[in-house]
């Protein structure tokens, strides 16, 4: 409608009054949708478990293992939130588990889940090829672990989304010492991860420390609490060399908030970027186990206080303050990032130490499942790569990342085993109030720091890394801007 006996300024007052009533809408999303679940997920024969270089067979579950599913929708947008009590998430398998979903229910977006491990190294291997596991109608195949998850997976995931119901969502953050530095750097320059800080040459722990625990509450229109993520820079490694089935220290972290909320409580155990950390710190080590031993608990009982006490702290706080119409935004992302660079020198390492396992095999055929893994992936996977660089110095390999825009937090993804630094390069430069970083949301190998590289070991040699430092900067780079897309 045209207004010509309006005066310019006028029209400007109108404009600016359309503007003012117009913009509390836009800084709100559409009214909340949750749905939430927990599935069992635990194989039900033998499975060859990951995480270690030995083959380790698991003929008994220690624990059950869980797949703990939050369904979201605003408006026409949807994200799924899945975490898994896994080591990680071979392609394969994240296909696998979206392919069944779209089976089951065709309008869910398969596209927006994002799968997560909890990083366990007591969890079934899901490496299709994988040498060494026995051939027998008691022991799982890598395949049938495969489609046995996806199953169960997939109907966690459909499950949650026939539970939406209108809800509301709250978030914090408290700081607690969950993930310790397990570097040790010497005088001479050098790392060693688990090294020994009891020497006269130790100078310091080579990263950073992020001792933020994150929560994100969901509840219904009545305010009961539906479920909680929680999210914590430390892998899930207490009981990482046993041989059984074990969920690690989220089990007694969600039996705590269990209790403490109600049974029904779905509880989301995410880890933040901790490639170069451990729930083992190298430190007070003695004064540490006093205090477990007078508490009378263990490591994964004493990880799993300190989490309950962060959550509990700022779930009193955060309830206060509860959003019905947050802001709702998801972009899917896959990136290309660079191969990490191998010399000539390490190539000729990874080769002749390659060479000689295969030596030791053809000589032993016995001892083949025991260095399968050292030959084939380890310094194999170097020779690989640097043969690729040599006829494409531009080669990249392919990373899905997810960055989530829920009212003022965000959650970004990535499938790495990533170190601490980078993800707290994101939180720095990040527009929101509070950010979520979630590793492993896929088949990541470690990527460490240019630091690490220098100083070497193990979680920053090339073999425990297909990108190197200059992809992870591109990682950080791109993360915050689709962060800062997501706030215009």
């Amino acid at each position: 409608m045209k207004m010509p006996f309006l005066s310019a300024g006028l029209k400007t007052a109108c404009s600016g009054l359309v503007a003012c009533l117009l913009f509390p809408a836009l800084l709100c999303g559409a009214g909340l949708k949750l749905g939430a679940t927990s599935v069992d997920i635990t194989p039900h024969k033998a499975v060859a478990l990951w995480g270690q270089f030995g083959l380790r067979l698991s003929t008994k579950p220690d624990t059950p293992l869980t797949a703990n599913a939050v369904a979201l929708k605003s408006g026409d947008v949807t994200t799924t939130f899945v975490s898994l009590d896994l080591l990680q998430l071979p392609e394969v398998f994240v296909k696998a588990v979206r392919d069944a979903v779209a089976k089951k229910d065709g309008s869910i977006n398969v596209d927006k889940i994002v799968l997560t491990a909890t990083h366990t190294h007591t969890a079934p291997v899901l490496q299709p090829g994988t040498p060494g596991i026995p051939v027998n109608p008691q022991t799982m195949t890598v395949e049938e672990t495969i489609a046995y998850l996806a199953d169960k997976i997939s109907d966690g995931i459909v499950a949650a989304w026939k539970n939406l119901a209108p809800g509301k969502m709250s978030y914090g953050l408290d700081r607690n010492s969950i993930g310790f530095s397990r570097r040790a750097v010497y005088a001479n320059g050098s790392a060693k991860m688990y090294g020994n800080t009891n020497r006269a040459d130790f100078v310091n722990l080579e990263g950073m420390d992020d001792d933020d625990v994150g929560s994100i509450f969901f509840y219904d229109l009545q305010d009961h609490l539906k479920a909680v993520i929680v999210n914590v820079a430390c892998p899930s490694q207490v009981v990482e060399g046993q041989s059984a089935v074990n969920a690690d220290f989220w089990l007694p972290v969600r039996n705590r908030l269990k209790a403490r909320y109600g049974e029904g409580v779905v509880v989301l155990g995410w880890g933040s970027a901790a490639g170069d950390m451990s729930p083992r710190p190298l430190l007070h080590k003695a004064a540490n186990a006093r205090m477990r031993a007078l508490r009378g608990i263990d490591e994964m009982q004493e990880l799993a206080r300190r989490i309950d006490l962060s959550v509990s702290q700022t779930f009193d706080a955060a309830r206060k303050e509860k959003f019905a119409e947050p802001v709702l935004k998801h972009s899917a992302v896959t990136l290309q990032l660079p191969l990490s660079r191998i010399s000539e020198a390490q190539y000729r390492e990874a080769r002749a130490a390659y060479d000689a396992v295969m030596a030791q095999v053809k000589k032993d055929p016995a001892s083949a499942p025991r260095v399968a893994f050292m030959a084939r992936d380890w310094h194999y996977g170097v020779v690989q790569r640097y043969e690729q660089l040599q006829k494409d110095r531009g080669a990249t390999y392919p990373v899905e990342i997810h960055v989530v825009r829920l009212g003022d937090l965000v959650v970004c993804s990535n499938p790495f085993e990533l170190y601490c630094e980078y993800g707290i390069r994101i939180k720095a430069r990040s527009p929101a109030t509070q950010t979520f970083i979630v590793q492993l949301s896929g088949f990541g190998s470690y990527l460490p720091t240019a630091r690490a590289q220098a100083a070497g070991h193990y979680s920053a040699i090339p073999q425990s890394n297909v990108i190197g430092p200059e992809g992870g900067q591109m990682l950080v780079d791109k993360t915050v801007e689709i962060i800062h897309e997501l706030w215009k």
